[in-house]
């Protein structure tokens, strides 16, 4: 799905806890999320930072998809 949105000229994001498995299937934009059964938070952060951990990512994967990129392209986005 992902593909045909690109193909169609729709700029698109993946956050993901697995972004060698994104890039290696060639997802354009990755964004590294949290861990593998919270891809977008991280439930061991005091509420305030994963909150400002989930901000995070979607600005990243707002900025992700507003930026032109050849291939995939990972966005790491930090929680400290």
């Amino acid at each position: 799905m992902q593909k045909e949105a690109e193909r169609a000229g729709i700029p698109t994001a993946l956050i993901t806890a697995i972004p060698s498995v994104a890039k290696s299937v060639g997802v354009s934009r990755i964004i590294t999320g949290g861990g593998i059964p919270y891809p977008v938070g991280n439930p061991t952060l005091p509420r305030e930072r994963e909150v400002e951990f989930r901000r995070r990512l979607v600005v990243a994967a707002l900025e992700a998809v507003s930026t032109a990129v050849k291939g995939p392209t990972v966005f790491d986005v930090s929680i400290a």
